[in-house]
């Protein structure tokens, strides 16, 4: 089982990874861009923590262990001894290839390096690097600590043995594992992302209010969610970027995202984490 787990990026996603681990008992070393970003990344995973306390989720008196087993930096050369590397970066596929190029120098030759990317197929990051079969995906749901399910991506290079290890290690982060193939937007987002932007195309159409169309999911398919507000919660940003992803590999009009959802990222609203999406947030 590793015990040192690398995290490349802070975000949402990279932050909650890095929590789950640190839950789960490992030590983790996380990257970020600059140090203002280091020390953002640093407060989100503590506040996370210190969530998990309230809830219950850790005892109290545990913090004191976990705190130490968490380090910041601003140099990728920091993760080189880890016993797995996970990217979570922003769905650029250059700038994941070019962290995937220096982490295949960095890191032992054996080192299984990941990516959480949710749309990119994972056969372009490994043939950046010199250890494709050792390049695999893992694939977090967001809100990291409290979804259980991560897509392991294997590509038809992948090697067994390091996908075993490494749905085991979804399992000893206290996540449920579910082996799919490479393929873009793998399943989740392959089948969520085109309900997504029709919610958004309903809604541009005048088919009905914004609360309406989540109010219909809700009671209707039980979902806890409405479609409208689950992209305010991913963040508007993030869908434009997966549905363009998409649309580049497939080609196809239900992955082209809608006008309404560009103006609104390039107003600069992008949902629960700027506080105005489809809906405003205190």
């Amino acid at each position: 089982m590793p015990y040192h787990i690398g995290v490349v990026g802070g975000g949402a996603m990279g932050a909650g990874i890095a929590q789950v681990a640190l839950q789960s008992g490992y030590s983790v070393t996380l990257v970020e861009v600059d140090d203002q970003a280091a020390q953002k990344s640093h407060s989100r995973i503590d506040r996370g923590l210190e969530r998990a306390v309230e809830r219950g989720h850790i005892a109290t008196d545990k913090l004191i262990d976990i705190r130490p087993k968490l380090t910041v930096e601003t140099d990728l050369s920091a993760v080189a001894d880890s016993d797995v590397v996970i990217e979570a970066t922003f769905e650029d596929v250059d700038l994941k290839k070019r962290i995937f190029s220096e982490l295949d120098t960095l890191v032992a030759p054996e080192t299984p390096l990941t990516s959480n990317t949710s749309t990119i197929p994972i056969v372009i990051l490994a043939k950046a690097t010199k250890r494709p079969s050792h390049v695999v995906g893992l694939h977090f749901f967001n809100p990291v600590p409290a979804m259980k399910l991560v897509e392991v991506i294997k590509t038809p290079i992948a090697d067994d043995s390091v996908v075993s290890s490494l749905q085991q290690l979804a399992r000893d982060l206290g996540k449920s594992p579910v082996l799919v193939n490479d393929v873009p937007g793998f399943v989740g987002n392959l089948l969520v992302v085109p309900f997504l932007l029709d919610a958004v195309r309903a809604y541009e159409r005048g088919v009905a209010s914004k609360e309406s169309i989540d109010e219909v999911l809700k009671l209707g398919f039980n979902h806890p969610l409405g479609p409208l507000a689950l992209c305010d919660l991913i963040g508007l940003d993030i869908v434009v970027d997966m549905a363009e992803s998409m649309y580049r590999e497939y080609r196809e009009p239900r992955y082209f995202p809608p006008p309404t959802l560009k103006q609104l990222v390039r107003l600069g609203n992008l949902g629960r984490k700027t506080g105005q999406g489809f809906y405003t947030y205190s």
